[in-house]
């Protein structure tokens, strides 16, 4: 073979193999259109066969993770139904035939659970030697394994509940965490700030202090107001810290009350407010603190 056939070989697989890629594409962008439009009808069994097709390793990377993300959504919104049937005298039958709408769905009862689409069915149960018959049940989208109990001989079906989605898990409110430890740890400093002034008071109203007596000078404004300040930042500390505790304490109180979503760590939702308030009271030795929640 000479150098000009093979590479005219050589260009013709390549061509091939272009033109095999580039349909291979228009496959997937064809059943991602269907998939959505199947999705948008609910016909979702088989919505979920063409989002399978187009999330294939073959297929464009915007498109696959677009597929494959829709895959599992749409296996969540689809509804499945879990058969039984038992005969005249009570007793379950393995051997019967389900159809739904006219297709069949099963020759064999083995407990395992079988996807359907959501809407009206009309089952028809045949088992030998029992009296055919048909029902109609409403099946709602994401209502996974729901029984479907047939009784022949004028017994009917029997249906209970689906399994709903398993709800999320409420998660912890860590703004509601952060506050209350702010709280507690303004309410631990507090004591330092009343050892403090009251030390100072104590030195100060002893043998040769300031404190005014019969024979002392009396203390100074500076220090009267040193002593003060500093019982009345313990003060604000103490009241301060346990109104933050108590904000804490009702946030996580009502954050679990309302049913708290996923995003339990962020603070109350727009519309709401936890307010706080500490001032120090008039002259002398206390604090006034107020705690407010607004929804």
């Amino acid at each position: 073979m000479n150098t000009t056939l093979r590479l005219a070989l050589c260009a013709a697989v390549l061509a091939g193999a272009g033109v095999a890629r580039a349909d291979e594409k228009a496959d997937c962008i064809s059943a991602s259109e269907k998939a959505q439009s199947l999705r948008d009808d609910r016909k979702l069994i088989e919505a979920r066969e063409q989002f399978l097709a187009c999330a294939r390793d073959v297929c464009p990377a915007a498109v696959k993770k677009d597929c494959a993300d829709q895959v599992s959504a749409v296996q969540q919104r689809t509804p499945s139904v879990v058969f039984h049937a038992k005969d005249k005298t009570g007793q379950d039958l393995v051997s019967v035939k389900v159809s739904a709408d006219g297709k069949l769905v099963t020759e064999q009862l083995d407990g395992r659970s079988i996807p359907l689409d959501p809407g009206v069915h009309t089952f028809r149960f045949e088992a030998e030697g029992n009296e055919p018959f048909e029902q109609k049940i409403v099946l709602a989208e994401g209502e996974h394994d729901r029984p479907v109990n047939a009784r022949f001989g004028g017994g009917g079906i029997e249906t209970g509940p689906g399994l709903a989605p398993a709800p999320e898990k409420k998660g912890a409110p860590i703004g509601a965490f952060v506050v209350g430890g702010i709280g507690l740890v303004s309410m631990a400093i507090a004591p330092v700030f009343y050892a403090m002034g009251l030390s100072q008071k104590s030195t100060d109203e002893g043998p040769g202090g300031c404190a005014p007596t019969a024979g002392g000078a009396g203390c100074s404004p500076s220090e009267i107001d040193s002593i003060h300040t500093k019982l009345i930042v313990g003060d604000v500390l103490m009241f301060g810290g346990a109104a933050i505790l108590a904000t804490g304490i009702i946030w996580t109180i009502v954050h679990y009350a309302s049913g708290g979503s996923k995003e339990a760590s962020n603070p109350p939702a727009a519309g709401s407010a936890v307010l706080f308030d500490v001032a120090p009271a008039a002259w002398g030795r206390g604090a006034v603190a107020s705690t407010t929640i607004r929804w």
